[in-house]
């Protein structure tokens, strides 16, 4: 294949972090000091994600009934599932969130046959949000998201990833086309480590740069 599209979702897709707002909302403890320990390397991914879900107590049909009245999808998502479709590119979601809450808001927008997605199946119970996470594709993957990356890359001419966030750093650092939303977290660690990324407003400004990069190669 020529190109796979590979994009976080919370803050990404959508214009806030349905996980951070569950948290924020429901959550049982110092989950912000959770997220610490991960940026001082202490913790990975999972580890961050899984402790956590544990704050979280209440049934995901209360999660959703909240989640609801305060998300939005980043505009232009739809041309960039048109984009993918027209030119058979497959466009996988990768995300550390919670998978039930996704799935809810990608059948809301009418996306849920358009876009592939990768993430942790979660389930609520009374003790907290658990997560069963899949198997490393390569023993060199940072977490999974990185992993997906080097999972395309053996698949694809071009892997692409759009993120915003901290976990996001070493998937994108992997993949061949960078972007990022403008001034996330994704987009400052970008310019202190000297990555080069694309910074979007929303998905039109993928389309853009993606549309141009196939008209060129197909051009050679």
């Amino acid at each position: 294949m020529k190109l796979a599209v590979l994009s976080d979702f919370d803050g990404t897709v959508t214009l806030n972090d349905t996980f951070e707002n569950v948290l924020a909302r429901f959550g049982i403890g110092d989950w912000k000091a959770v997220d610490d320990q991960y940026v001082r390397g202490e913790i990975t991914l999972e580890e961050c994600v899984r402790r956590q879900g544990a704050m979280v107590r209440v049934p995901s049909s209360q999660i959703l009934g909240y989640l609801d009245g305060v998300t939005e999808f980043r505009p232009h998502f739809d041309s960039l599932i048109e984009f993918c479709k027209t030119n058979h590119f497959p466009l996988i979601i990768v995300s550390a969130g919670l998978d039930f809450v996704i799935k809810h808001f990608l059948t809301r927008e009418r996306f849920q046959d358009q876009v592939e997605l990768f993430a942790a199946p979660a389930k609520c119970t009374p003790t907290g949000i658990t997560f069963r996470w899949p198997k490393s594709k390569s023993e060199r993957s940072m977490n999974f998201k990185d992993d997906m990356v080097r999972y395309y890359k053996q698949r694809a001419d071009t892997v692409a990833y759009i993120g915003d966030g901290r976990w996001d750093l070493h998937a994108l650092r992997n993949a061949d086309r960078r972007f990022v939303v403008r001034n996330s977290r994704l987009a400052e660690l970008c310019k202190e480590q000297e990555i080069q990324a694309t910074t979007i407003n929303d998905f039109q400004d993928v389309v853009i740069s993606l549309r141009k990069d196939v008209s060129e190669r197909d051009s050679w």
